[in-house]
């Protein structure tokens, strides 16, 4: 592509390891690229989720703001400072706020912050449509852009052919602050696992989980890291997402969902604001919202494992359609070019 047609875009996330950085910007930079879309990421010295007081944080994104000047366009993936507005204002203009949470919920002033943010951006990208429904009121340019899978990494597990897999394991992957959502179903796991005792709950987070039910020979815990997050799901039979029903559930982006879709695995998973809405584009898994309703979804499949491989081939098939980190990748340069006028 010629060089005058190449937009330079800087984007400024929040940690190496942070997922909004990860899925919502940084795995889109190299398939960016072949699009003419160059982006140079800015990651600030103290992540977000650092214990450091704001102030520190704050000054750790005074870099970015000077080295964005040059860019074409600034992408800012979420606030720069969690709770706080910054310098949000003063970077260059256009600039485009990616957000795949309720970050008007963050503490202590993000019900301030988010909607002034949004006031000063050209445009916002939002993970699903409840969270563009919010930041409509603050922007008048709000597009809806789903969390991609790099399939390139999620490949299809090694049963995912077969109606006779060896055992069957319950999967949960996420952030180990999130384990007060498995809390919500300990009661119908542990009957599950009491009941099928060749059943076993696989978690993958930074820590384990101390259940207050369900036995620890019952729970195999993998440290999650970068280099096992994709394929420690193949050893995965279901992947369950149990979340609450409330502002902050309804802002997500059902992403890890989405993660256990991309291996070929069946789900099931509390029918809250996006989950709903991938459960209702394909037959992919069971919407559990009692107790009774979950520990039958996961007796269903334990005892009809066809109808897992079944399940789990549609959610592979919902990825390649709608959430493929390629086909994102082309609608974010669309966005770019058009908010650029190009």
């Amino acid at each position: 592509m010629e060089r005058a047609n190449t937009i330079n875009i800087a984007a400024l996330t929040g940690s190496l390891d942070d997922p909004a950085s990860r899925f919502r910007v940084r795995q889109y930079i190299p398939r960016l690229a072949e699009l003419g879309v160059n982006v140079c990421e800015h990651i600030p010295f103290f992540g977000k989720s650092c214990g450091l007081p704001s102030p520190f944080k704050t000054c750790s994104r005074i870099p970015a703001l000077f080295r964005s000047r040059h860019a074409d366009l600034v992408w800012v993936s979420r606030e720069l400072v969690q709770g706080y507005e910054t310098f949000e204002r003063l970077l260059k203009r256009p600039r485009v706020m990616d957000v795949d949470d309720a970050i008007w919920l963050s503490r202590p002033f993000g019900f301030f912050a988010a909607a002034d943010t949004a006031r000063v951006m050209d445009a916002v990208i939002a993970g699903n449509d409840y969270l563009a429904e919010y930041f409509s009121r603050y922007c008048k340019t709000v597009h809806v852009v789903p969390t991609a899978i790099d399939l390139s990494r999620y490949e299809l597990r090694p049963d995912s052919g077969s109606e006779t897999p060896k055992r069957f394991v319950i999967g949960w992957t996420g952030l180990a602050s999130n384990y007060k959502y498995l809390k919500l179903i300990e009661k119908p796991l542990k009957r599950f696992l009491h009941d099928h005792p060749d059943a076993e709950l696989l978690l993958v987070a930074q820590r384990t989980w101390e259940s207050r039910e369900i036995a620890p020979d019952r729970i195999r815990f993998t440290p999650w890291c970068r280099e096992n997050e994709a394929g420690v799901l193949q050893e995965m039979s279901v992947g369950i997402m149990p979340l609450s029903d409330d502002k902050w559930t309804r802002g997500k982006c059902s992403f890890k969902m989405l993660q256990y879709m991309a291996v070929g695995l069946p789900v099931v998973v509390s029918p809250v604001g996006m989950n709903r809405d991938v459960l209702q584009k394909a037959d992919i898994g069971f919407a559990a919202n009692s107790p009774d309703e979950w520990y039958d979804a996961l007796k269903s499949l334990y005892e009809d494992r066809t109808l897992g491989v079944k399940l789990g081939s549609a959610g592979r098939r919902l990825v390649e359609q709608f959430y493929n980190a390629d086909l994102i990748a082309a609608e974010l340069a669309r966005i770019f070019k058009s908010v650029l006028g190009r």
